[in-house]
């Protein structure tokens, strides 16, 4: 049910395994790199630096969706995140000024990344954990609530397996490079029919470039390079 980390030590690389059960589409622009399911976008990044995913998350009965004049669910978040609405330098106004929900009959969690490496972990119901860029080397997250992690100090859930996987070869790592974020990836795809690993990405942000492979191949990894935006020093 997919796993994302973003490493910021000394650069940013943010990954992800996509582990879904029904078919997707990349959406390959000069401005950004989305995937799509079901017509609706589900994580991606743009070249104002911005990554977002929209991951299943077990559920606590709160942030039911609802309409309302600040309202918005977590689908229609990603979507404004990936047009570049709210800008990079406005996010934590945004984020702050508005009342996040989930999509109907469902429950998700996002991870925002910017290109300072500064992280917001959205969760419907439970609230929003802001991580500043230099606060830890890492941020991780599958499916299981990262804010009743916090509280608790129990690691258990959807993806705790995952999660443990992950965290000790991320703390284990002095740097990182595309290589290695395929490695951790690799150690965590899923293999069962109802939520296999299909896609696999990462991207390199000195490079403006995500690379990505189908099916957890990792013989036959593509590349595709964002066009640089003017603001992106803004």
């Amino acid at each position: 049910m997919s796993t994302s980390f973003a490493w910021r030590k000394d650069k940013l690389i943010v990954a992800m395994n996509f582990d879904y059960n029904h078919p997707f589409l990349p959406c390959q622009e000069s401005t950004s790199f989305v995937i799509y399911a079901n017509h609706a976008a589900r994580f991606g990044i743009n070249n104002f630096g911005s990554f977002m995913n929209h991951l299943p998350v077990d559920s606590n009965g709160e942030g039911l969706y609802k309409k309302g004049r600040n309202v918005i669910h977590s689908m229609q978040l990603l979507t404004y995140m990936m047009n570049g609405k709210p800008l990079l330098r406005d996010v934590e106004a945004y984020l702050s000024d508005k009342e996040i929900v989930n999509i109907p009959n469902k429950s998700h969690h996002s991870m925002i990344v910017d290109k300072d490496s500064n992280i917001w972990i959205v969760e419907p119901g439970r609230g929003i954990i802001r991580s500043p860029a230099g606060e830890s080397p890492f941020y991780l997250m599958t499916n299981f609530s990262l804010i009743d992690y916090k509280k608790s100090g129990v690691l258990e859930g959807n993806g705790a397996d995952r999660y443990k996987t992950a965290d000790d070869m991320l703390r284990k790592s002095d740097s990182m490079d595309v290589e290695r974020a395929f490695e951790i990836l690799d150690a965590v795809k899923q293999k069962e029919d109802a939520r296999r690993t299909l896609f696999s990405m990462v991207y390199n942000q000195e490079e403006l470039t995500i690379y990505f492979c189908y099916e957890a191949d990792l013989k036959h990894i593509q590349k595709h390079k964002l066009k640089a935006s003017i603001l992106r020093s803004g």
